[in-house]
């Protein structure tokens, strides 16, 4: 019994190092508890001027320096966790503690969580920071916050600078560019400059928001708000036009539908990232007209075996580097994603309709894409220049088979195997295609499905099927070697060929 939980303990850290391994090689990480994070669940993001990134998590703040994890963890306070993350011009970090009427404070500059006490009549039920001044909202309205320190036991003492600048019963409280903005119990969003004290409402009902409590998160970018809603898109309002519109309109945009959307971020004047409850989604507009423009969308984790595990069901915050030109997300129990954005160009393709599973692809000389598919047969694309637009025709010479995998050869021949047993051989250039099903010499057996071909420097064709390994001639059409797969082998999953010319065979047992 010891030796099975063993082996089953290593498989499982083989498999998760394996993951890692990917994600740093492609400009993905995956940052954990076994990183140094404190806690997998992340609750918020901040990155300060200095680069530092500051997280959220279930049990208190963790730092991340771009090496390695720094903790701070709210023992006392334990599971409540940090619901917010906002820095005031004096590097003190303040937090509310999810489900609580409770704020905390972390002094960046001692490294340590700093006592605070309230002078306020009322619980403070949000904050936020506009210009980096703290402001509050309690049952009496919006309040400008000021705070002390103790001489004596060097706590903090919150108190109010001057009466509420605003009454009312307010639920959340956003600050971003100029703006406060603020979500009241009457269904209502009020845009508050406090500079030159001015205001605007804005009606749920009329944005085609049935309930306030749909609003999952709002920003300012510019002139535009940007309003989240659970299940119901994103609305994008111009402030000066006071005209707006709802980004999941028509069929063409149904990504958005039945979607429950966390938060959009802007990476530049036309592109947005968008986080939904299950997904990483990457919105183009045309021009920077987002009422008029179309745009289009790219769903960036779709099918990724990688991906999906992590993300589906669990993206709690992004938070995007313009600097570095890198996403963050925070999941719930998944950790930390680390995306880059300038090293990975990631653009998604929409297939025929009639095409359903495709086991190989691979591009020409000519810059064509090659499709070898599942029961329909190979594709080639109609355009040689790569863009999302891209469509495929099927190959009029191939047949309609099960392809298994696509392979080019170094002059530029492809080479496709079905699940018969059946190779076929593509010139790109005269379109010229010979079809062939190499058998061992005397042997009258069914062909078997191919898994890899490779075709050596001595033109030798290597062919490992489900069963075992050919070594085909195809100038004479002969046989040179037949190799049956043991169990010691298992069956061949990858073929290359080193400088010396030395042929070297990967399979499931190594």
């Amino acid at each position: 019994m010891r030796l099975l939980i063993i082996t089953l303990l290593l498989c499982i850290c083989s498999i998760a190092t394996h993951a890692q391994n990917y994600f740093r090689q492609s400009g993905i990480q995956l940052l954990t508890q076994q990183e140094g994070l404190s806690n997998n669940t992340l609750t918020e993001i901040h990155q300060d001027e200095e680069g530092f990134l500051w997280l959220g998590t279930d049990v208190g703040l963790s730092r991340y320096d771009g090496i390695r994890f720094h903790n701070y963890n709210l023992i006392d306070r334990e599971p409540y966790s940090i619901a917010s993350i906002d820095e005031t011009s004096d590097s003190l970090l303040w937090s509310q503690i999810a489900n609580r009427d409770e704020i905390t404070c972390f002094d960046k500059m001692k490294g340590r969580y700093r006592t605070v006490s309230s002078s306020l009549s009322k619980p403070i039920l949000d904050i936020a920071t506009l210009h980096k001044q703290l402001y509050a909202i309690t049952a009496e309205g919006l309040i400008k916050l000021k705070f002390q320190t103790d001489t004596d036991t060097g706590n903090i003492i919150l108190g109010a600078d001057g009466a509420p600048q605003i009454k009312g019963n307010f639920l959340k409280l956003y600050g971003y560019e100029n703006r406060l903005c603020l979500l009241t119990q009457d269904n209502r969003i009020l845009l508050y400059n406090p500079r030159n004290k001015t205001s605007e409402y804005l009606s749920c009902e009329q944005l085609g928001i049935e309930n306030i409590h749909a609003i999952d998160n709002i920003h300012i970018y510019k002139d535009y708000l940007w309003i989240c809603c659970h299940w119901a898109g994103v609305i994008c309002y111009n402030i000066n036009t006071k005209t707006f519109r709802k980004l999941n309109l028509t069929e063409k945009q149904s990504e958005f539908q039945n979607s429950y959307i966390r938060d959009i971020l802007q990476v530049d004047n036309r592109s947005f990232i968008m986080a939904t409850w299950t997904t990483l989604l990457k919105v183009d507009f045309d021009n920077q007209d987002y009422l008029q423009s179309t745009y289009r969308i790219t769903n960036l984790v779709e099918n990724n075996p990688y991906y999906v595990p992590i993300i589906r069901n669990k993206l709690t915050k992004i938070h995007f580097d313009k600097k570095n030109c890198v996403l963050w997300a925070g999941t719930f129990g998944g950790g930390l994603l680390k995306l880059n954005l300038k090293k990975n160009s990631i653009q998604r393709i929409r297939l025929n309709n009639e095409i359903k599973t495709i086991n190989g692809i691979t591009q020409d000389a000519n810059g064509y894409i090659w499709l070898a598919t599942d029961r329909d047969g190979i594709y080639r694309s109609n355009e040689q220049k790569f863009s999302p637009d891209l469509h495929f025709s099927r190959w009029e010479q191939g047949k309609r088979n099960s392809y298994s995998c696509i392979y080019k050869d170094n002059n530029g021949h492809l080479w496709l195997g079905d699940e018969n047993g059946e190779i076929s051989r593509i010139d790109p250039t005269t379109r010229e295609t010979v079809y062939f099903h190499p058998k061992p010499h005397g042997t009258k057996q069914k062909g078997c499905a191919i898994l890899k071909l490779f075709l050596s420097s001595r033109n030798n064709l290597w062919i490992a099927t489900k069963t075992g390994l050919l070594i085909y001639d195809f100038q004479t059409q002969t046989c040179l070697a037949n190799m049956i797969y043991t169990n010691a082998t298992g069956k061949i999953t990858a073929i290359c060929e080193d400088a010396d010319g030395t042929m070297w065979l990967g399979t499931e047992k190594g």
